[in-house]
């Protein structure tokens, strides 16, 4: 593995950082061009993307704080990211969270902008899992098969092949149905992400907290479940709307 890619003095390029870095730079440039192709008007995207990415960053730094506080020998250590340590939940909900206030703040269509959002998040977050791979971050048990890297479960390519598979099926939705019921694509990242992830921790290294399931296992599923009220609550609006002879308009 390759933790890190080069040096230059004193100053020292992580390949994992470098990946994440790049994945932010490819999902905000797949997000632009979406946008452009529906129309939306992309004055705020720049700065949306900062506050949210800023706000997921802490969100996902306090999360592991609050989770595994004994790692910390001072709550002043919470500021140290170089040290690692975030919890990817966290940060994807207060990151989600963050962007629909400044969307709504803004009035714009919200639920068309969260689509597009879920499909350029996925390729973001596959170059971040391979910078995992690519540190050496398995996080995963000890293997019995020949399927794994250094002994271990390799967690993040599992996650890998999950995204792929999700992505394919969000592009096929995308193209034929994402137009006639808005915030369905995002609707069903946030249904089978947690799903995926819930089978794919039973081979993480964690500890467990309620029903032999570990704390992400169980923000998975409440996270699907939520998922299920939202593809429910939108597919009967736009029912609702066609009643009435009105447009897709949420």
């Amino acid at each position: 593995m390759y933790p890190t890619l080069f040096k230059i003095g004193t100053v020292t390029v992580y390949t994992h950082g470098l990946l994440a870095v790049l994945g932010i730079l490819v999902g905000a440039a797949i997000l632009f061009f979406l946008a452009r192709g529906r129309k939306l008007d992309t004055q705020y995207l720049f700065d949306n993307l900062v506050y949210s990415i800023l706000a997921g960053i802490i969100g996902a730094r306090l999360t592991y704080y609050f989770l595994y506080p004994d790692q910390f020998s001072s709550w002043r250590e919470i500021f140290f990211l170089w040290q690692g340590g975030m919890v990817s939940y966290g940060g994807f909900i207060i990151g989600g969270l963050s962007l629909w206030a400044l969307l709504k703040m803004q009035k714009e269509p919200v639920l068309k902008w969260l689509d597009i959002t879920a499909l350029a998040f996925i390729p973001g977050l596959i170059l971040g899992r391979v910078g995992n791979i690519m540190a050496g971050e398995y996080s995963g048990v000890m293997a019995k098969s020949r399927f794994n890297l250094g002994g271990l479960v390799p967690i993040p390519l599992l996650e890998i092949f999950l995204l792929v598979a999700i992505g394919g099926i969000l592009i096929i939705i995308y193209r034929f149905y994402s137009r006639k019921i808005s915030g369905l694509i995002f609707g069903l990242l946030a249904l089978l992400y947690p799903l995926g992830r819930f089978v794919i921790d039973f081979w993480r290294d964690e500890s467990k907290m309620l029903w032999r399931l570990s704390a992400g296992q169980i923000t998975g599923l409440a996270l699907a479940i939520l998922a299920i009220i939202f593809i429910y609550y939108i597919y009967r609006q736009n029912i609702k709307l066609k009643r009435i002879g009105g447009k897709n308009a949420i």
